[in-house]
């Protein structure tokens, strides 16, 4: 595995995003210059609503994106990413810098189990919440998520965004 040369971020998919995608190529080659590392994502149905997940391979950060939006993803992902971590508190600067990072966007398989039995989890949790409040919008959802203890030991790779490199 290579590092890339040049400024991007992965989005390391399940088959199903994949397709829903049309992404057929071979599996990249590069890995992110991101600081939250790869992204995994998946497509989840909850009754007649259809999200994209991701979680940040290295912070497990949940970002959500309607399904509408997936022929603007090179654009839409960054600017979900933006807004997940401005809810938790990251300085602007460093947001910005992230951001940057994203500025290509590459796509391949899934190749952790861990981060997709995390997936899994988040995408169950998801459900759940739907069921529950179903007239919430999905930025309600994954805020959900942040306040819940458990993800609060996983904000170590995120605060490190506010670092210098």
């Amino acid at each position: 595995m290579r590092y890339a040369f040049e400024l991007m971020v992965v989005l390391r998919c399940t088959q199903q995003l994949l397709l829903r995608l049309r992404q057929f190529g071979d599996e990249p080659g590069v890995r992110s210059t991101t600081r939250l590392g790869d992204w995994y994502g998946n497509l989840i149905r909850m009754g007649n609503r259809h999200v994209l997940l991701f979680i940040s391979e290295r912070s497990r950060l949940p970002v959500m994106i309607p399904v509408r939006h997936v022929n603007r993803l090179r654009s839409s992902f960054p600017d979900a990413v933006g807004q997940m971590l401005t809810a938790v508190g990251v300085p602007a600067e460093a947001i910005e810098r992230e951001r940057s990072e994203m500025s290509e966007i590459a796509f391949g398989r899934t190749q952790s189990r861990s981060l997709l039995g995390s997936l899994n989890d988040f995408s169950l949790m998801a459900r759940m919440h739907f069921v529950t409040s179903r007239n919430d919008p999905l930025e309600h959802i994954a805020a959900t998520w942040l306040r819940r203890r458990s993800f609060c030991r996983l904000m170590g790779p995120i605060r490190a965004l506010s670092r210098e490199r």
